[in-house]
């Protein structure tokens, strides 16, 4: 009996650190995931939701005119930047910035729900390019997945309870997939 209300309670402190105060909306699919920033985390997002069943397509440089009209109903933007993928791909953070304000201003414009993600850990909080990534997705977002790594100093649960925007945290990115069940209701 002890060891039985011994795993409820760390199940429960477990659940409750799991996702911040704010409610949490049910996410649809399609989805669409995209970077702002160019760093390979929407592949990340896109191969981890794909093993869990969640129907994705991952644009690095979707714009709001591709996004105008589609099918999706989820849009995934993930934060933290990469000098190398912005070079890459010809654009800068100037550029992504103006594509991202867009884009999720089409979003939600077309009903759209934008589920932003920081997944990479503190080396994509490393600038000022990174902190402005960060600021341009994660306002616009009706929730947050955030690993834990990410958020060492409780930048994220913070930045999330004031703008009462609703996160879940994972630690280990095999854990990834339960969280994005989670925000799907997928069971």
């Amino acid at each position: 009996m002890i060891k039985k209300a011994l795993l409820f309670t760390v199940i429960s402190l477990f659940a409750l650190s799991f996702i911040t105060s704010a409610a949490m909306p049910v996410f649809e699919q399609p989805v669409v995931v995209t970077t702002c920033g160019q760093s390979p985390g929407a592949l990340m997002v896109k191969m981890i939701s794909q093993q869990v069943g969640i129907d994705i397509t991952q644009n690095d440089l979707l714009t709001a005119e591709a996004l105008e009209g589609s099918d999706y109903k989820t849009l995934i933007v993930t934060m933290g930047t990469s000098g190398k993928g912005m070079g890459a791909a010809g654009t800068n953070m100037d550029q992504e910035a103006e594509r991202i304000n867009n884009l999720i201003t089409t979003a939600k414009e077309n009903g759209l729900q934008v589920l932003g993600a920081h997944i990479e850990g503190m080396s994509r909080r490393a600038d000022d390019n990174d902190a402005k990534s960060i600021e341009i997705v994660m306002h616009q977002s009706d929730a947050l997945i955030i690993k834990d790594a990410s958020n060492q100093d409780g930048f994220f649960t913070e930045k999330s309870e004031e703008l009462n925007i609703p996160a879940i945290f994972f630690d280990k990115n095999n854990e990834m997939g339960e969280a994005i069940k989670k925000l799907f209701d997928i069971q």
